[in-house]
């Protein structure tokens, strides 16, 4: 067990390449699998404005993850730019989260003021990246560009998942639960990967992030489903 600093990057060879990080490339691309299997499945429900953003949340998130686990595995030819699409991709699929869960509070102005407050957060969010992945030496430590997704992450999900998610719950079906659920399953992810701490060089931070994240996107489907699911019987 290792806390506070990171293992040795798995090296090996295949088909003549020099590759890295094979156990981060196996965990994204599962978390790739099943959100695009997620993202198929939502486009199957019934089609609101709530449904649509989170199956576009599902795609991007995916493709994130594809290019974050292809960015682990090609770093010795990609670098840092190899994580690019990750990293913004990230920012973007908060961003159609907060889409998804604002519309559902009941008061027209706060509705716009908090979507507005999203778009200018994102845009934001992504001018901070590009001025850190301008002027920031990322060749040294490429955490530094982490900071931004991670920080416009946990602003995002921790007040329309979380903090609405519980009162949609109570207000207004129990299937927004399961949002709520989602981010207290995630966080322990964020004390693996900020205290570095990994069990072994194969299991390490990223791979015990996974996990928690896969089973964050279980529940976001979860709850997806319960909403739409009570958005179809209103329209009956």
């Amino acid at each position: 067990m290792l806390i506070g600093a990171d293992y040795e990057k798995i090296e090996f060879e295949f088909l003549g390449l020099d590759l890295l990080e094979p156990n981060s490339f196996v965990g994204d691309f599962i978390i790739f699998t099943f959100s695009f299997i997620f993202a198929y499945k939502v486009s199957k429900m019934l089609q609101t404005n709530f449904v649509k953003n989170w199956k576009y949340f599902f795609i991007v998130f995916g493709i994130g993850f594809l290019f974050g686990g292809l960015g682990h595995l090609m770093y010795n030819y990609w670098g840092v730019p190899g994580k690019y699409i990750g990293w913004f991709a990230g920012m973007t699929s908060v961003f159609l989260i907060e889409k998804a869960m604002l519309p559902f509070l009941s008061n027209p102005k706060l509705v716009k003021t908090l979507l507005l407050f999203s778009k200018i957060k994102f845009i934001l969010a992504i001018i901070a990246e590009i001025l850190v992945i301008y002027y920031v030496d990322l060749e040294q430590d490429y955490s530094v560009a982490m900071k931004v997704p991670i920080i416009n992450s946990t602003i995002g999900l921790v007040y329309t998942l979380a903090i609405l998610g519980f009162v949609f719950s109570k207000k207004i079906t129990p299937g927004f639960r399961f949002f709520l659920y989602s981010v207290l399953i995630m966080l322990p992810s964020l004390v693996f990967q900020s205290q570095k701490i990994s069990f072994a060089p194969w299991f390490d931070k990223n791979d015990i992030s996974h996990i928690f994240l896969l089973v964050g996107v279980i529940f976001y489907y979860l709850g997806v489903k319960s909403v739409a699911n009570y958005q179809k019987e209103l329209t009956h």
